[in-house]
């Protein structure tokens, strides 16, 4: 390695090293910098896809494939998936009747719960020191699924009022993990396993920039948006924040039965994480969307640090 590169490298490690806290401080500075996420918007799929490939490159795909083929794995798969994307919208859009939410907050709801799970989710699993395999395995099927069954879940629950644009969320789908599988493959390849998970922490780190850099367009006017209803944005946050967490703790608690700690806290991970930015893509525009979206990943780059904390506390990852 040229003397250029080094510092460069272990300036990465020491963001993977401290990937927790790099999402949460990053997370308040891409407040400082929204007139950059108008330009960036467009990118949000490259975004997404160099996160998802990130995760990828780490892991033996072939052997993930080979494995997940099985009856077995393939029912799991298959039945976390849908518990994701068609049980959990039901369920939260029957609560938030009974809890008497006023229908956009509803409409929310089912938008970023009938959306698979957030591309980043293994990488996150990795720097957590959870099973980055189930959660690649389930981010990926359920990814797939999302375009077909998604609208038919959002018709169902929501009438026929709400249109989506299905061709659109496949094509984006398509990009993000066709091609990030391909990308990815092809990285392994030439790099060879062996360099990949020497440099492990600084993938971590990589992968925490990225996931800032993300932010950006996800941001765009968020803070005018709060400015003019600071009421509804606070009730917005207590929303996104209840039940990010909340279902990350019922579904790791639920799948401790059936599977490995790691494996739980994975679930976990994807139960709570959504990839809701699909659907801010695919669906009409509203403003109470969009701030949800924006204040939705609040909760979600505070994961590792809090559910983190909790999982090591419980002896459920590495230190």
């Amino acid at each position: 390695m040229t003397p250029v590169l080094r510092p460069a490298l272990r300036f990465l490690e020491w963001l993977g090293r401290n990937a927790r806290w790099t999402l949460v401080v990053g997370i308040f500075a891409a407040l400082l910098f929204q007139e950059v996420g108008a330009a960036l918007r467009p990118a949000l799929p490259f975004f997404v896809g160099m996160i998802f490939t990130l995760a990828m490159m780490r892991i033996d795909l072939p052997a993930m494939a080979r494995s997940a083929l099985s009856p077995g794995r393939m029912l799991r798969t298959l039945g976390l998936s849908a518990g994701l994307i068609v049980a959990t919208p039901a369920v939260l859009h029957t609560l938030a009747g009974i809890a008497g939410l006023p229908d956009e907050m509803r409409m929310a709801l089912v938008y970023a719960h009938a959306a698979p799970p957030i591309a980043s989710a293994a990488g996150m699993c990795l720097m957590m020191g959870l099973d980055a395999v189930i959660a690649l395995e389930v981010a990926i099927v359920a990814s797939l699924l999302t375009p077909f069954v998604g609208p038919l879940v959002v018709l169902f629950l929501l009438g026929d009022t709400v249109a989506l644009d299905g061709m659109r969320l496949a094509g984006h789908l398509a990009l993000i993990v066709l091609g990030g599988t391909l990308v990815a493959l092809a990285i392994r390849r030439g790099v060879g396993a062996g360099r990949i998970a020497r440099h492990g922490a600084a993938l971590d780190g990589i992968t925490a920039l990225g996931m800032l850099v993300f932010l950006l367009p996800v941001f765009d006017g968020v803070v005018d948006g709060v400015r003019r209803a600071p009421m509804l944005a606070l009730g917005v946050l207590a929303l996104v924040t209840a039940t990010n967490f909340g279902l990350q703790i019922l579904a790791r608690r639920a799948a401790r039965r059936a599977v490995t700690d790691g494996q739980a806290g994975a679930i976990g991970i994807l139960w709570g994480n959504r990839n809701v930015t699909l659907f801010l893509a695919a669906a009409p525009e509203n403003a109470l969307f969009s701030l949800y979206v924006a204040l939705y990943q609040f909760p979600m780059y505070f994961t590792p640090l809090v559910a983190g904390r909790l999982f090591r506390m419980r002896g459920f990852t590495r230190s």
